[in-house]
């Protein structure tokens, strides 16, 4: 087969309509220079090929080459040059804190007889040390991210003005920016651009939830409380009626079905799936739309309720990929969802020192049910396609005066090319909003780790920030089903660990490490300071040293602070705080984009080694040694 780079724009353009769909051609065709949309899913995946170690690279100083690079920011203040298939490549960029390495937009450049020249994202990927049915999909999957950027660019308003005065489902729509790392931040495989505008959250659109009524024995469910009871109150009583009288039409009633919601794009695009088999031989009745429009938010399968706010939002499964994961519902973690968050919410209200604190709030996952056919073969064709978990809503936890954004938020850059949190840091001084949100958002999320023996999978999407005017309130976590970890004998009272095989016998049955217990602690540290530290905090650090002049050494040298005031506070014990390791001198960092090239499944995890900038040290050498680690 030939290589992508052997190929004209119009056979790329057809093999990427094989994967995705037409109407994303007018988006992917190449213009004669590479424009924003572009530049940043090339420098994205470059920083992450670099990062993840999966090419070797040479660093020099950007001095040599000054003149070649005089336009770009002097935060970058290196050269680094790699090779792939026997092409030498060069752009700008900074090694930072955790060893992440930062390109400037634009600089990547690619070896052209004798100069060097801007490289496109096919030649990038046809370069690639792979085989060429991998480097269609990865480059579909970066062609429909650059396309869907370039419709919202084109024809929304997001980014024409800043976004600082919108409320938080507003936010949720207006963050376009995606995965700050991922380079296929908004790969969509399976959407139609039109899905991207109907159902994406980009645009706003809002829609009914469609509904289905199974055979109850065909559905497992957890609920609060007994099935009617639980659906008058999530719908309304007008709505429950309407559905019951929708059933009855076809001679059936809720004393053998169940009512579950489906997503309305789910509806079409699982036919083939079971759907329609399940509908012919009787199993489903198709009940159409009804109650509440939603919107989606930037996790996509979890829609808010825009007609009713405060109202649950609910995580319902997409048959589709996106980034790295695919977006089912994970069998045997739906109908435990309430359980897990009952018992974390258990933790939390006997904690006296969170009590005290009043800074972390978790939004529980009060209700699940998944259909599960009771044929083998037809079970594992449906597998998490059809089934909804009900969370809380941050807009009915708010207190007077407070309002809550999604912590994403905090990293953008605005249309004014000033943070989004610009406004707070002038007002109340960097230094003393910095130290806010380590006591706020910091602190509480190590002392569940250290304290209580729970990791949390605390990356931008799976929080919230509470605030008052830009003065920040409390953390809250969200996501708990499939994104949180604990060893069972780190638990601070492991004689409440919740009792998941009373809910689902398959717990009793999995190994260590499939679940939620860990067999080392080892496994918490990791979870904790990638998700907190590596691909948050960091890309927070960077932002205020670029734009605020805030040295990333002295906003490291904060966390620094806050973790050893915490141990000197006596809250908990040193030589259970020792026991996860958050000092040793190199931790492991999930590999993500070497998972996207190798096709890792859900649970298949890569991995790489970074050096600890938080490793022990004297307190005399502490400021040289994270100086040291981001310049």
């Amino acid at each position: 087969m030939q290589s992508i780079a052997d190929f004209d724009t119009h056979k790329i353009l057809a093999r990427v309509a094989e994967q995705f769909c037409e109407d994303h051609a007018p988006y992917i065709e190449a213009p004669a220079k590479a424009d924003a949309e572009e530049q940043r899913v090339v420098r994205q995946f470059v920083e992450a090929l670099l990062y993840e170690e999966i090419v070797n690279f040479q660093v020099d100083s950007r001095a040599m080459l000054a003149n070649d690079f005089s336009r770009f920011d002097a935060v970058f203040d290196s050269i680094y040059t790699f090779t792939l298939s026997g092409t030498e490549f060069r752009c700008l960029g900074a090694r930072r804190i955790f060893e992440r390495i930062r390109i400037a937009d634009g600089s990547i450049e690619i070896a052209d007889k004798n100069h060097y020249r801007e490289v496109r994202i096919q030649e990038l990927i046809a370069h690639l040390d792979t085989g060429s049915e991998t480097k269609m999909r990865l480059l579909g999957e970066l062609m429909q991210t650059i396309a869907l950027c370039r419709w919202n660019t084109s024809h929304l308003e997001h980014h024409l003005t800043p976004r600082r005065q919108l409320n938080f489902a507003e936010l949720e729509a207006a963050i376009t920016e995606g995965h700050l790392y991922h380079p296929s931040f908004k790969a969509r495989t399976g959407f139609t651009l039109m899905d991207h505008i109907q159902y994406g959250p980009e645009a706003a659109n809002t829609f009914q939830l469609s509904w289905l009524a199974i055979k109850s024995s065909n559905v497992e469910r957890n609920f609060p409380a007994d099935d009617n009871a639980f659906w008058i109150n999530e719908l309304g009583e007008e709505t429950f009626s309407v559905l019951t009288q929708r059933l009855a039409k076809q001679g059936k009633s809720w004393t053998e079905f169940s009512l579950v919601p489906i997503h309305p794009w789910q509806v079409d695009a699982i036919q083939e799936r079971g759907l329609a088999q399940a509908i012919r031989c009787g199993d489903i009745i198709e009940l159409g739309q009804a109650g509440d429009h939603y919107q989606a938010t930037q996790s996509l399968r979890t829609l808010v309720n825009v007609s009713h706010p405060q109202k649950a939002n609910v995580k319902i499964p997409l048959n589709l990929v996106s980034t790295s994961s695919h977006r089912n519902l994970q069998d045997h973690f739906v109908c435990t969802a309430p359980t897990i968050s009952t018992w974390l919410q258990e933790v939390v209200a006997k904690d006296k020192y969170l009590e005290q604190q009043d800074n972390l709030l978790l939004l529980s996952e009060y209700a699940g049910l998944l259909y599960k056919p009771e044929d083998e073969n037809q079970a594992k064709a449906m597998d998490g396609l059809i089934g909804a978990i009900f969370r809380e809503s941050v807009v009915d936890k708010l207190q007077p005066g407070e309002q809550a954004i999604p912590f994403t938020a905090l990293m953008l850059v605005e249309s004014d090319q000033r943070p989004f949190i610009a406004d707070w840091l002038d007002q109340y001084g960097v230094e003393a909003w910095v130290n806010r949100l380590m006591e706020v958002m910091l602190v509480p999320i190590w002392h569940m780790l250290v304290h209580n023996g729970i990791a949390f999978e605390a990356h931008c999407q799976n929080l919230i920030l509470t605030h008052k005017d830009g003065w920040p309130q409390r953390i809250v976590l969200r996501d708990f089903h499939e994104d949180m970890e604990y060893v069972e004998d780190y638990l601070k009272y492991p004689e409440h660990t919740p009792k998941l095989a009373e809910t689902d016998p398959y717990f009793n049955t999995i190994p260590l490490d499939e679940g939620f217990s860990m067999s080392d602690i080892d496994e918490l540290r990791e979870l904790y300071m990638d998700t907190v530290y590596v691909l948050n905090l960091a890309d927070l650090s960077f932002l205020l040293e670029r734009y605020h002049q805030y040295p990333e050494a002295q906003f490291w040298n904060r966390v620094r602070h806050y973790l050893e005031q915490y141990r000197q506070s006596g809250i908990t014990d040193s030589a259970r705080i020792d026991r996860v390791g958050a000092s040793s001198k190199s931790i492991i960092v999930e590999s993500l984009l070497k998972k996207k090239i190798l096709n890792g499944g859900t649970l298949d995890y890569f991995e790489h080694t970074v050096n600890n900038p938080l490793a022990e040290v004297t307190t005399e050498h502490t400021t040289q040694q994270l100086e040291n680690q981001v310049s």
